[in-house]
Order: structure tokens, then C-alpha cells, then sequence
């Protein structure tokens, strides 16, 4: 469900006009994004994967 809800705001994004958006957020947050954007269902089986402490990641919806 965790996953689901952040696929759903950047879903929600996407209906949006804006030139650019940055989102500060925890490992968690990241590894959602990261599975949305690398096109890895919501299953979880990711976990190990998103961002390393202090990284900066780039994406366009």
C-alpha cells in the first residue's frame, strides 16, 4: 500500500504544470520512486534499492 500511495502522487504529478519539483524525503520515499521510475512492480522485492545516504537523484515524469 506504502508503494501505491507514492506511485499514486507521482501519478497525480504528472497532471500538473510545473517546470520542475524537488522532493526531500526519507530511503523509504526513494525506493518507491526508484521502482517507478525503473518500472519495478509495487511487490516490495526491491527493498535493497533507492538512494545512498546524502545522494542527490534526478528524474522526469
Amino acid at each position: 500500500m506504502f508503494f501505491g500511495r507514492v506511485h499514486k502522487f507521482l501519478d497525480e504529478l504528472k497532471t500538473k504544470k510545473y517546470d520542475k519539483v524537488l522532493i526531500v524525503a526519507h530511503s523509504g520515499i526513494s525506493k518507491a520512486f526508484y521502482g517507478y521510475f525503473n518500472g519495478i512492480p509495487e511487490d516490495g522485492k526491491f527493498l535493497n534499492l533507492g538512494l545512498k545516504n546524502c545522494e542527490i537523484k534526478e528524474y522526469n515524469l
